[in-house]
C-alpha cells in the first residue's frame, strides 16, 4: 500500500456469489424453488466473475471499475438473456412466471422483453 491507497485486485468470487446471492433471493422470496434458485446463482456468478475477470484483464485503465461487483450489471439484458434461457431449460412450465419474478416485470413486460430477446437473436 502506498499513501493509503490500495492496488485495484479483482474482489473473490465468493464476494460475486454471496453478492448475487443476496440480490436474487430478496427478489425471490419463498416463490421459486431453492435448488433451482442455487444453481441460476451459481450460473450467473460464474458468467460475471468470468466476465469481470476479462474485463479487468482486457481494459486496465478501468481496472477499478472492474474490481467489484456492481449490482447494476446484474441488470445488464444479456444476464436477463441467461437467467430466462436457465430457466426456460430447467423448468419450462414456469420459467415465466419466475423470470417475472426475478427480472421485476409484469406478464406485458415479460411478453415485450420476450419480444425484443427473439429480435435480437434472430436478427
Amino acid at each position: 500500500m502506498i499513501f493509503g491507497k490500495s492496488e485495484n485486485k479483482l474482489e473473490p468470487k465468493g464476494n460475486f456469489h454471496e453478492k448475487i446471492a443476496n440480490y436474487f433471493n430478496e427478489l425471490a422470496g419463498i416463490q421459486i424453488p431453492s435448488d433451482l434458485l442455487k444453481e441460476l446463482i451459481d450460473k450467473i456468478t460464474n458468467t460475471q466473475y468470468e466476465n469481470y475477470k476479462r474485463f479487468w484483464k482486457q481494459y486496465p485503465k478501468s481496472r477499478k471499475r472492474y474490481s467489484k461487483l456492481k449490482i447494476e450489471d446484474l441488470e445488464h439484458p444479456f444476464t436477463h438473456y441467461e437467467l430466462t434461457d436457465f430457466l426456460k431449460n430447467r423448468d419450462f412450465e414456469n420459467y415465466k412466471k419466475y423470470s417475472m419474478i426475478l427480472l421485476k416485470m409484469t406478464e406485458n413486460e415479460f411478453g415485450d422483453y420476450e419480444t425484443r430477446k427473439y429480435q435480437y437473436e434472430t436478427k
